[in-house]
Order: C-alpha cells, then sequence, then structure tokens
C-alpha cells in the first residue's frame, strides 16, 4: 500500500510539473497592424471543374510556417471529359521561397507536395479477336502515391491561389494518376 501511494505521489507530482505546452497563436503584421494567424483553407480546383465537369475541393490545414496537410475530394460527372470518377487525395506540402513579400507569408510560396489517392476511373480496352474489334469499358479502383510541385500566393485578405503539377503511381493496376490544377480559395 505504501508503494503505490508513493507512486501516486510520483505520478501526480509529474503530471503537475510537466503539463502539455498551451496551443500558441501565430501572429502576423501588416505594416504596423497586428492580426492573427488564419490557418484553415478551402479550394475549389478551376481547371477540372471548367474543362473536366470534375469538380475538386480541398482543405488544407498550415501546421507551421513551411508545413501543411490536406485532403482533396472530386467527383466526375462526364466521363467522355475526364476519365475520373471519384478520387480523395491526402497531400504533405512543404513550402520554401526567397525574400520577395509573398514569400515571406506562412503557408505561401514554392512547394513541393507529396500525395497519395484513392480513386475509381474507367479504363477503355480494345480487343481484336477474330476480324473483331471489341471495345469495354471497365470502371476500377486505384490507390498509389504520388509528387507535384507548385506555387501558391496569400493576398492580404486572405485569399488563396494556387498552380500545381505533378502525376502518381498507381500501384493497384499499374498505371499513373494526374495531379494538376489551378485553384482559387480563401483562408479562415
Amino acid at each position: 500500500m505504501k508503494r503505490t501511494g508513493i507512486l501516486l505521489v510520483v505520478l501526480a507530482v509529474s503530471l503537475a510539473a510537466f503539463p502539455q505546452k498551451s496551443r500558441k497563436r501565430v501572429v502576423l503584421e501588416w505594416g504596423g497592424d497586428k492580426e492573427y494567424a488564419k490557418l484553415n483553407e478551402v479550394k475549389l480546383n478551376l481547371v477540372t471543374t471548367i474543362f473536366g465537369a470534375y469538380p475538386e475541393i480541398s482543405y488544407e490545414r498550415i501546421l507551421d510556417s513551411d508545413i501543411s496537410v490536406g485532403v482533396a475530394a472530386g467527383i466526375g460527372f462526364d466521363e467522355d471529359l475526364y476519365d475520373m470518377r471519384f478520387a480523395l487525395t491526402p497531400h504533405f506540402r512543404w513550402f520554401f521561397g526567397g525574400a520577395y513579400k509573398s514569400l515571406e507569408k506562412i503557408g505561401s510560396g514554392f512547394f513541393i507536395e507529396a500525395n497519395g489517392a484513392v480513386f475509381s476511373r474507367e479504363y477503355d480496352d480494345s480487343d481484336y479477336n477474330s476480324d473483331v474489334w471489341n471495345n469495354t469499358t471497365d470502371t476500377k479502383t486505384g490507390a498509389g502515391l504520388g509528387l507535384a510541385i507548385g506555387w501558391k500566393y496569400l493576398s492580404k485578405n486572405n485569399w488563396v491561389g494556387e498552380v500545381f503539377l505533378g502525376a502518381g503511381r498507381d500501384f493497384v493496376n499499374d498505371g499513373a494518376y494526374p495531379r494538376t490544377g489551378i485553384t482559387i480559395g480563401k483562408r479562415f
């Protein structure tokens, strides 16, 4: 009983002496004005939405001044314009930049992205058998990992615009998937 009591006292003292760090707020300065940093973003991929009938919406969370994580989800409405039916793409971004004012803002500037994807897409197969062409369309689910590079601009009013280009390897169907876009959104 004495050991248990001593153990509980030591545990209580150690918990009180080393509490978890409280969450600090990031403060930005714009021409002498101070405001708290906004660390969440919601964006729409304009390229796939307008030209592919495939609206892709993404959410991104800024974890540090040069690191963010996010997820993009898209669904296709017209298989003739864009062969993806559905995609869920989590991503990790590392931002790096220079001395320009637009690159000194947290979570903006040039970035390298590592992503993973789970998606459903249509595959067209053509088969020539006994002087007859057989064309079949099959919808398959795939999963893979990829890389992208891009640039993100953050305005003073927290509007976000970005351009990125990349691709990933589909490990299930031995193929590839695209990761491209021009997005616009809002940081909140």
